[in-house]
């Protein structure tokens, strides 16, 4: 697997360098605005249970393909629109909540993909499949992130308020019609398509960290959508720019640094934020508490 710091010691480092940091900003325009909804509807694992179904597509793509990068890419595509149909489905039948039903399908699409890459690929291929090589980031890869980027502000501009109205409460559009369950349909599709745009550099698995913890870090910084929306994009670019050079100079890959920077950033945005943030609390109390000790000092003569 091709570490950071291999492609930066030769000619083309600024080229790496910026491709990676390129493609994480690509991800956080994409990813981070779906992260906020995904909060909102409590289905903050369904990110996590997707990261994890791209792998048995990506698996049998290699066994037909080898390392392709754009096989490795439409595999992972149709896993994951697979799992978010049948999940879907299962959900649909209200026997299974959606979350249950996201449980079993991609517990068994990752044993599935392991077992096949395992047999065939070798440790290192599941290793970059999982945590990235930003080796992946190609032309092409960057292709797919804008893609994925663009296709997502688009359709958030267009159906915003369809996504935030089955956000707060899913069975109303849904018992409206067919619009609640195509509104929900596309936003999953979204979100794994997002998920395998960034699973070729940075890892599936840390891929859904760079959507989820940014967007959980927002709800300290702003209330409504919009707000929350630019405030989890600031903080997934950050994360992606800061991840990506500081993993160049300690020589591992940048997946999993991002993340940490990701986590760095909501400890940050949990401390000093104004909505719920900790110093916020504090100063709330005080002003609260001020008032009610001076009232119940007895008064001098």
């Amino acid at each position: 697997m091709t570490a950071l710091p291999a492609v930066a010691l030769g000619p083309t480092a600024p080229l790496a360098l910026s491709s990676a940091i390129a493609g994480g900003l690509a991800l956080a325009f994409g990813g981070a605005p779906l992260g906020v909804l995904l909060i909102a509807r409590r289905m903050s694992l369904s990110g996590d249970a997707l990261s994890h179904g791209i792998l048995p597509g990506a698996a049998v793509a290699f066994l037909l393909a080898g390392p392709d990068p754009w096989a490795l890419t439409l595999g992972a595509l149709a896993a994951a629109l697979v799992v978010t149909s049948l999940s879907s489905l299962l959900a649909r039948t209200r026997r299974l909540p959606e979350d249950a039903a996201f449980a079993v399908i991609y517990l068994t699409a990752l044993a599935a993909g392991v077992v096949l890459l395992a047999r065939r690929a070798g440790p290192e291929m599941l290793e970059s499949l999982l945590f990235g090589a930003v080796s992946g980031l190609d032309r092409s890869g960057l292709v797919l992130a804008a893609s994925a980027a663009t296709a997502s502000l688009v359709a958030l501009a267009l159906f915003i308020r369809g996504f935030v109205a089955d956000s707060l409460d899913p069975g109303f559009l849904r018992a409206e019609g067919r619009v609640g369950g195509a509104l929900h349909l596309l936003f999953m599709m979204l979100v794994a398509l997002n998920l395998v745009a960034g699973f070729r550099a940075f890892g599936a698995l840390m891929t859904v960290g760079l959507m989820m913890i940014p967007a959980a870090g927002a709800r300290f910084w702003a209330q409504g959508y919009a707000g929350q929306a630019a405030a989890a994009i600031a903080i997934s670019a950050a994360s992606g720019a800061l991840g990506v050079l500081i993993a160049a100079r300690a020589g591992v890959e940048p997946g999993a640094v991002m993340v940490l920077c990701g986590g760095a950033l909501f400890v940050l945005s949990g401390l000093a934020g104004p909505h719920g943030g900790l110093l916020e609390q504090l100063t709330a109390r005080g002003r609260l508490t001020s008032p009610e000790r001076l009232a119940g000092r007895p008064r001098s003569s």
